[in-house]
């Protein structure tokens, strides 16, 4: 079984609810997916999932790694990847959306492995290290605390053991929606909070952090930019509640620098940009050596959130996964079937590979041009 192709594909799919917004984006009246289909000599197909805002950039990067993955066979997918990465760090200047196509590729390799093998990819993995995987809701953001309020009660009747929020509207507003949603989830369930870089500002990050300490969040997600990690490390020394961070990382080597400097209690790789399934497992495996756990980052992707599940039920340092709780197009027909919770807890799948079926005919109704 050898590779014979390699496609992109890129969805625009109409909100008939759009998601509020957050510091990191407007009202989202549409999702954008962008897919990679692999195809082998045989006629079997498997597909990965990019985060990349620039459709042409990341098929420009597939071309550039297609040369390294056509004629591969998807069992070598180790030495792949390994080409891969040779492939992007080899130029004078960095490839724009080179860590996005070699994550996407990475995940449907993983794919192909499990099926011709006859395995679920956390058994390929070297199997669970605990029976379920836990979950928490993402879905309150930018919005009014009666809102919030509502929402948080309808997560709870979805089972969901913890919900995250978004702030970065005005600090008054966020305590608001804060004090809101703990009054409906009570003091045992997490309630995790999500800043999504809004403070430019060390000194304004920290007072919203001392608030958090106060209400006792579960933990303070991506307060700042990250750059050198200095504010971060500072962050980290002068609160109680732990600091989470990392969705936008691109290797194992950039999660290294983060892990060195102590910035970090809580990492957040995303499996469609930190190098596949292959670059979470060497995230993990660094982020245990510092005493750093691991919890995957997600929004509204169904390929990577199955794919980043079957990675972190394998691993000692996983403390829960994330997931998109708005019920979306996305995530009710892309996948046959699709991703399941259990009492609040991520079904994985036992079926060969990932244990799911990309719906073709629901890519071609929404696939746009680059």
């Amino acid at each position: 079984m050898t590779i014979a192709s390699v496609d992109p594909f890129h969805l625009h799919v109409p909100l008939e609810r759009p998601i509020p917004p957050s510091v990191a984006r407007p009202r989202t009246e549409a999702l954008s997916v962008h897919l990679v289909r692999l195809t082998c000599d045989g006629g079997d197909t498997a597909w990965g999932e990019a985060w990349w805002a620039e459709a042409h950039e990341l098929d420009e990067a597939l071309e550039t790694l297609a040369p390294v993955i056509i004629g591969g066979d998807p069992l070598d997918r180790g030495a792949l990847w390994e080409r891969m990465v040779d492939r992007l760090t080899g130029r004078k200047q960095a490839l724009p959306g080179g860590a996005a196509a070699l994550s996407a590729v990475d995940i449907a390799l993983w794919d192909l492995a499990g099926r011709a093998a006859g395995l679920p990819v956390h058994r390929m993995l070297g199997g669970r290290r605990f029976e379920r995987l836990d979950a928490y809701a993402t879905g309150i953001y930018l919005e009014e605390p009666d809102v919030a309020a509502r929402k948080t009660r309808e997560l709870l009747r979805r089972d969901f053991h913890a919900v995250k929020i978004k702030i970065g509207s005005s600090r008054g507003q966020d305590l608001a929606v804060l004090a809101a949603v703990r009054e409906v989830v009570g003091p045992q369930v997490p309630v995790l909070v999500d800043a999504n870089q809004a403070f430019d500002d060390r000194d304004e990050a920290l007072e919203m952090g001392n608030a958090l300490d106060r209400n006792e969040a579960f933990w303070y997600e991506e307060p700042m930019p990250p750059g050198d990690w200095s504010d971060y490390v500072a962050l980290r020394h002068a609160l109680d509640t732990p600091i989470a961070g990392g969705e936008r990382l691109r290797s194992p080597g950039a999660f290294l620098q983060a892990f060195r400097a102590g910035a970090l209690d809580v990492a957040m790789p995303d499996v469609r940009l930190c190098g596949g399934v292959t670059g979470l497992l060497k995230v993990a495996e660094l982020a245990r050596w510092f005493g750093v756990r691991i919890s995957p980052h997600n929004w509204a992707s169904q390929i990577a959130a199955i794919a980043s599940s079957h990675a972190a039920i394998t691993l000692p340092n996983c403390m829960m996964t994330e997931v998109e709780a708005t019920v979306t197009p996305v995530s009710e027909r892309l996948l046959d079937p699709p991703l399941r919770l259990e009492d609040g807890f991520v079904a994985i799948p036992e079926g060969p590979g990932l244990g799911v079926n990309v719906n073709e005919a629901f890519v071609h109704e929404f696939a746009v041009e680059a």
